[in-house]
């Protein structure tokens, strides 16, 4: 199916006819003050993959989910998104970062974190307006975000004063507001009540059979296992079932 990106509500599988990887890491280094934290990162993913990272706490999972957003540049080695290089220089390029982001969705471990404007539908617009989209396309998206993620009744709330759950809920449709390529969950699960849980678990299968490509980075091994296409193992963690795998950063 032909991916339309004016169509948020809509799970549009992404159509890709290049033959490079859509994400490729090459001998990616980064580090926080002098302490490493990605080291010599050799991996590619592929449009429509769905991959889990793995790994212990410390081992790089949020940094190279940042990573892939453009959130944390490479110090040394290379990260190419559908085929570009994203670097210092490429990110000061408005259009290119702009389109980096509009792309590639990541939805932060702590929602609350990445939410700040005074309303839930503020919140979601931001992303639209900041494409610059008319407003008549932004309130269409608007709406069209919180009947999918069934959040019409949150809409003037703001966001703090939410539960952890329902903040989940609107950074999800941030992103989704934006209709990337590509969506980022750092520990998805994390701190949600078994209502939440099921809801998120049953988006999840929708992006994959939609044919999103998903990066997921979890201590849980039951969603691992019903979303992997294979796993990557981050600071040489023993795998865990017979699953493709790939280790890095070790």
């Amino acid at each position: 199916m032909t991916h339309h990106p004016d169509h948020a509500a809509t799970l549009h599988t992404p159509h890709h006819e290049s033959t490079h990887a859509l994400m490729s890491f090459s001998d990616f280094c980064f580090a926080y003050d002098d302490r490493p934290t990605l080291r010599h990162v050799n991996l590619e993913i592929d449009a429509g993959d769905s991959v889990v990272l793995m790994g212990d706490n410390g081992s790089g999972k949020s940094t190279l989910l940042k990573a892939m957003s453009g959130l944390v540049l490479a110090q040394r080695g290379s990260y190419r998104f559908d085929g570009e290089p994203v670097t210092e220089r490429s990110m000061r390029v408005a259009a290119f970062a702009k389109r980096l982001h509009q792309r590639v969705g990541l939805i932060f471990q702590d929602s609350g974190a990445q939410l700040f404007c005074p309303s839930v539908a503020d919140e979601i617009a931001f992303g639209p307006r900041q494409m610059h989209l008319g407003d008549g396309e932004v309130a269409r998206r608007v709406d069209d975000v919180c009947s999918l993620v069934g959040i019409d009744d949150l809409r003037e709330r703001a966001p703090y004063t939410l539960s952890g759950g329902e903040q989940k809920k609107v950074a999800i449709a941030c992103v989704l507001s934006m209709n990337p390529d590509v969506y980022c969950f750092d520990e998805p699960l994390n701190g949600l009540d078994a209502k939440t849980r099921r809801w998120l678990l049953g988006f999840l299968d929708e992006l994959k059979a939609a044919g999103k490509t998903l990066v997921i980075a979890t201590h849980d091994q039951s969603l691992a296992d019903s979303l992997a296409d294979y796993f990557v193992y981050m600071g040489g963690e023993h795998e865990y079932t017979d699953k493709p795998h790939v280790h890095i950063n070790e």
